[in-house]
């Protein structure tokens, strides 16, 4: 009787509540990058409310931004004014990219943006290169021995003399698709600190593929694209990249929002930026990279190419 006259009272005492939601101001987005050997590509955007209905269209025509200046200056005097383009490595197929500037190592790059009476700027460096030992296809369990299924490990040998800053990204080619950018591993990036000066031996995934264009995919096709281990008959490129503290603390803290920030129970983390300016989001990143190709054969058995 208690339980129910309990019930009919908290019933009663129900108040309806409107909340209303200020009126959403978006940011600009900048997501820059620059390596050795490669031109500047910067990706302007505008962010947009969680609930939005997204398409490719609206992204296109309401999203991007197309009419900024954006001009890239390196530390040893070349300076460019970046032409919006089409660019096959950026997410939306255009960007804003340089033509006669190349990232070198030991460089330092400043990017600035001008746009709707705002100016932007960020720093970075891209540092000196350097190549993994060596990297195999490896059985994702020591209780299981696959021939069907495995994950990549590598070794690679950390200077003592240095703090580094490690990302490893990956394309896969196989009979069934190959990757048009550069998926992302586990963590996004990390440093030497448990491993200074030693030779490390270190197991990487696939991990944050778009799914963007995949709407017309098959159930088979979509899941093959967003596998996270390897089968045979793939080739997988490996690329290695060393970057500067910055750079490193954006990819932590942005992986690190990628991989909890949908888990209702926690609070959103901060995702730090190297860029100037004001209500502005993401980053300006210089990347020392190289690149490595593996082979798993369709036949039994695999290699390496180095």
């Amino acid at each position: 009787m208690m339980a129910v006259f309990g019930a009919l009272f908290m019933g009663a005492c129900e108040t309806p509540i409107d909340v209303e939601l200020p009126e959403y101001q978006p940011k600009l987005v900048i997501e820059g990058t620059i390596e050795n050997g490669e031109p500047a590509i910067v990706f302007l955007s505008k962010s947009i409310p969680y609930f939005s209905e997204i398409s490719l269209d609206y992204l296109l025509n309401n999203v991007a931004v197309t009419d900024a200046e954006v001009t890239v200056s390196s530390s040893d005097g070349e300076s460019e004014r970046l032409t919006f383009q089409y660019c096959p490595d950026a997410p939306l197929y255009f960007a804003f990219v340089s033509h006669n500037l190349k990232g070198k190592p030991n460089t330092s790059y400043t990017l600035t943006v001008k746009y709707d009476g705002q100016t932007y700027t960020a720093e970075t460096t891209i540092p000196h290169t350097f190549a993994i030992d060596s990297a195999w296809f490896d059985n994702p369990s020591e209780y299981v021995n696959s021939d069907t299924m495995r994950t990549i490990r590598l070794l690679l040998t950390d200077n003592p003399d240095e703090v580094n800053y490690y990302s490893f990204k990956l394309k896969v080619a196989c009979p069934k698709f190959s990757d048009r950018l550069w998926i992302s591993t586990l963590p996004m990036a990390f440093d030497d600190k448990t491993f200074n000066g030693c030779t490390f031996n270190y197991e990487i995934e696939r991990f944050g593929v778009s799914t963007l264009f995949m709407a017309a995919l098959s159930d088979e096709d979509y899941r093959e694209q967003t596998r996270i281990s390897f089968r045979p008959g793939d080739t997988v490129y490996i690329k290695s990249s060393l970057m500067d503290y910055n750079t490193y603390r954006f990819m932590l803290t942005g992986g690190n929002e990628a991989v909890m920030g949908s888990n209702p129970f926690t609070n959103p983390a901060p995702v730090f930026s190297n860029i100037q300016g004001k209500d502005v989001l993401g980053a300006w990143c210089g990347f020392a990279s190289t690149v490595k190709r593996i082979v798993w054969p369709d036949t039994v058995g695999y290699y390496t190419d180095r």
